[in-house]
């Protein structure tokens, strides 16, 4: 039988990736204000980021910048 977790413990669990998750979004969002992006204009990419949780953030990062 599965044991049902209590809800400390699924904060326990779940704490870290949102942390991660924040962090991502609020560095993908100052990368957003500081670099040229491709493709799209720059408030479509702050929806991707926004909406799009970790994968619209990777997209970004990988895709979305111009590097120079």
């Amino acid at each position: 039988m599965v044991d049902k977790l209590s809800t400390s413990e699924f904060i326990t669990l779940i704490l870290p990736l949102i942390i991660v998750q924040l962090g991502l979004v609020i560095f993908s969002i100052y990368r957003l204000s500081k670099d040229k992006v491709k493709y799209f204009p720059k408030w479509l990419w702050l929806l991707i980021i926004l909406f799009g949780e970790i994968l619209g953030c990777l997209i970004f990062l990988t895709i979305g910048r111009e590097r120079e």
